[in-house]
């Protein structure tokens, strides 16, 4: 067994309630035949990332979240069909393994994203910078 030196991840397509659900799950380590190793949380031991699984691949994976921070008033700036913008502030930033942060949003109904993935991302708003609008109808 050789131990996953650069992040991989596999990747899994399953239905569940009449919906295509995607996951994927770190890679841990390969074989000694070259095959991706993962956790099987069941067992508590690695297997075959292919083994009674949806299997659809492997992907180079990004570096893991080693910690959270609170957003610290950073705010993500969208931009409306209208030429408004709508501000809405950060709930924290991520940061991985390779020193990299990410911002992370939340919607209205609690979902949490990377704001800078979405289409009509603006820009970020640092904390005490004068947010501007371009149309009353905004939030700050």
């Amino acid at each position: 067994m050789i131990p996953a030196q650069h992040p991989y991840e596999a990747h899994y397509k399953q239905e569940e309630g009449g919906r295509t659900v995607y996951r994927s799950k770190p890679v841990i380590a390969w074989d000694d035949e070259g095959q991706a190793l993962v956790i099987d949380e069941r067992s508590g031991r690695l297997v075959p990332a292919n083994n009674g699984r949806p299997f659809t691949g492997l992907s180079e994976g990004g570096h893991p979240v080693v910690a959270a921070i609170p957003g610290g008033g950073w705010s993500a700036r969208y931009k409306e069909p209208d030429g408004s913008s709508n501000v809405d502030p950060l709930v924290a930033w991520i940061v991985r393994s390779n020193g990299t942060l990410t911002p992370v949003g939340t919607d209205s109904t609690g979902v949490c994203d990377d704001p800078t993935a979405m289409g009509n991302f603006g820009g970020l708003v640092a904390p005490g910078a004068e947010v501007r609008t371009e149309q009353q109808g905004s939030s700050a």
